[in-house]
């Protein structure tokens, strides 16, 4: 007889999507039972009132559709410690409402305007926070707070308002942030920091009780208390960043409510304008912190960006003297290339052997271009492209790279978004995410394409374009990237794999090609996965196709015997010039010394019709030494050539 199959047990986000709710609830009801009944002459029973404002923070990063439960939670709960006697009821059911729509308010704020999770690490979030949550998420629930509590024959209504919107406002701004900083500290911090956070805001938070116990047992002033207390949420906030700075802070707030309540230190509950005092202080110190917090951080986001700037600096200028002398080979090759090509029948045999030493030639670039987009040196050639085909084709060229078990999918956005970028470089940077995405995850990589009207998140390299955005991202399941490699994911040679699995040029390879098209890299990584995204400007008009006739290739005889002088150290390059010269009609007189051919042009004004000289080969003092110098970079090609010899003569003429 076949045995019963056992009940399948309940998973664990199951249990969780019920075990949240009422730890929640639980932790909002201890914090707001010791205040329920808080005397009402004094303005500091909203103050000694923190379950909303954790509610908020709670809430914030939570996914709007699990809101419900937890907002029935605080509701529960805060019911929980009224009296909901035949005379309070309805002053007891109103303000459980009223504290659930602040929840909900502020949470809802946070997540639309400041962050969606709950990171406060710019500046620009913090004054989002500090102008969307205090002042106007607690001013509009203090409104209808106030008209509640005068309908019912309370104080009047400013006095009730001013309570409500300075008591419920200091909470929030104090005790929001110091959860948010430990429920969302950013990934790009490094470990190290990470794990001496704890350890320095305990220390901290010791500090601020034995400093504020020994202050209100000597009976030490309040601007002596205000200063010292100052000082040290300065220095926790330098030198322990947001977290330890907003956990001693709410320890400082908190201890000093608990003291005033008891009648100890130098602000008194009795005394209205006292009690005021201690709330502008509260604020005033948070305020200062956050700030300090965040622009410390910033600062030290800044130095390290500095820092690999100088670091592919000093690659770029190795990269740049290699590159040099490669494309000038590359260059000897393609021209004799081209010479032997032209100067053949147009039936032979050695046309095709010839046609392959170009195309090897042009692969010979190509790789130059990524030793130098490595450095962040890379050309600035830009067309329109839609940012979808480039990245169905990068997919296409990821998935046989991918190891067996490994899917790669492509989610694309609803309409074409163009961008202005080098096709290869764009290419080549999607694959590169896609490859190590592919190598970290478990079983699924899956890339995105979308757009926004502007950068919502900080990007660890690069800066964010100023308007609109297109955005690619490349997103894995795997465990996530620790820590501490995180800051030099983006240097060159870097790489966690085991020897000979990375060249470590990747991700810098990455950076490069987001640099050079006004973007940048953001990442997200967790335990559940890594997300890279990549950030372009986004062209808000779609490109005109061009006609094929709009081209206008130089005629193969521009001259009539015209004598062109060549300055060219390079021996190879000016010989191969010289022919070009010749095949396109003008009489070329080649020079490798600069000064003797500046001399010999001085002398020969009615003779000579042009001197093209290369860059590296005229002596910055005698550039204009003459109107018909023209100065062309290297490697010089054929098209150049003839580009700057018929644009010169035409001028000229």
């Amino acid at each position: 007889m076949p045995r019963p199959t056992p009940a399948p047990a309940p998973s664990t986000s199951t249990l969780r999507t019920f075990a949240d709710p009422v730890v929640l609830g639980i932790l909002c009801y201890l914090l707001a039972r010791p205040v329920a009944h808080l005397e009402s002459a004094g303005t500091l029973a909203a103050i000694a009132w923190p379950a909303p404002a954790i509610a908020i923070a709670i809430l914030w990063p939570m996914a709007p559709r699990r809101w419900p439960i937890h907002l029935l939670a605080v509701f529960i709960a805060i019911a929980a410690t009224g009296d909901f006697s035949s005379t309070s009821w309805r002053s007891d059911l109103g303000f459980c409402v009223l504290n659930v729509l602040e929840v909900a308010l502020c949470a809802w704020l946070g997540r639309r305007y400041v962050d969606a999770g709950g990171t406060i690490v710019t500046t620009t979030s913090l004054m989002r926070f500090l102008l969307l949550l205090p002042l106007a998420g607690i001013g509009v629930t203090s409104m209808l707070g106030a008209t509640l509590a005068s309908d019912l024959g309370h104080d009047g209504w400013w006095r009730e308002w001013r309570t409500l919107f300075v008591g419920n406002g200091v909470a929030v701004l104090v005790l929001v942030p110091a959860v948010l900083a430990w429920r969302a500290r950013s990934p790009a911090d490094t470990g190290n920091a990470r794990h001496a956070e704890p350890l320095f805001a305990l220390a901290c938070s010791v500090a601020v009780v034995a400093l504020l116990l020994g202050a209100a047992a000597v009976h030490v002033s309040e601007q002596v208390q205000r200063a010292v207390v100052s000082l040290l949420l300065a220095g926790t906030a330098i030198y322990g960043g947001l977290a330890a700075a907003a956990t001693t802070l709410g320890t400082a707030a908190v201890l000093g409510v608990g003291l005033t309540l008891m009648k100890l230190g130098p602000y008194h509950y009795e005394n209205a304008e006292s009690a005021w005092n201690l709330q502008i202080d509260m604020a005033g110190l948070a305020i200062l912190t956050f700030f300090v917090a965040v622009t410390v951080r910033e600062r030290r986001q800044l130095a390290l960006r500095l820092e690999r700037g100088r670091r592919m600096e000093s690659l770029g200028l190795l990269a740049g003297g290699v590159a040099h002398d490669f494309k000038n080979i590359l260059a000897a090759v393609d021209g004799y290339a081209e010479i032997a090509r032209d100067r053949l029948a147009h039936d032979s045999a050695a046309r095709k052997p010839l046609r392959e030493v170009q195309a090897a030639s042009a692969r010979g670039y190509e790789l130059t271009e990524e030793i130098l987009l490595a450095a962040r040196r890379g050309d600035r050639v830009r067309e329109s492209l839609d940012l979808m085909t480039i990245v169905r084709e990068s997919v296409t060229l990821a998935r046989p790279l991918c190891r067996n078990g490994v899917v790669i999918e492509f989610e694309g956005a609803d309409s074409r978004l163009f961008v202005a970028a080098h096709g290869g470089q764009l290419v080549r940077a999607v694959l590169n995410l896609a490859s190590n995405a592919s190598l970290a995850a478990r079983s699924r990589v899956v890339l995105r394409v979308g757009s926004a009207l502007a950068m919502d998140e900080p990007l660890a390299i690069g800066d964010a374009p100023p308007g609109a955005i297109a955005w690619v991202d490349v997103a894995d399941d795997g465990p996530g990237i620790p820590a501490e490699h995180l800051q030099h994911l983006f240097e060159p040679f870097f790489s966690v794999r085991a020897k000979g699995g990375g060249s470590g040029l990747g991700l810098a390879i990455v950076a490069g090609v987001a640099c050079e098209h006004q973007g940048g890299v953001a990442i997200a990584t967790g335990p559940d996965g890594t997300r890279f995204r990549l950030v372009l400007p986004l062209l808000t008009k779609a490109p005109v196709p061009s006609s094929p006739h709009e081209r206008h290739e130089p005629p193969e005889s521009l001259g009539n015997g015209e004598r062109v002088m060549l300055i060219d150290a390079d021996p190879g390059s000016r010989e191969r010039c010289e022919d070009w010269l010749a095949e396109m009609g003008f009489e070329p007189i080649g020079y490798a010394d600069a000064q003797e051919a500046l001399d010999a042009a001085a002398h020969a004004d009615d003779d000579l019709s042009l001197v093209i000289a290369a860059a590296d080969s005229l002596p910055a003092n005698d550039i204009a030494f003459a109107a018909r110098v023209v100065v062309l970079s290297r490697p010089i090609d054929r098209e150049s050539l003839a580009r700057a010899a018929a644009s010169a003569l035409k001028d000229f003429s």
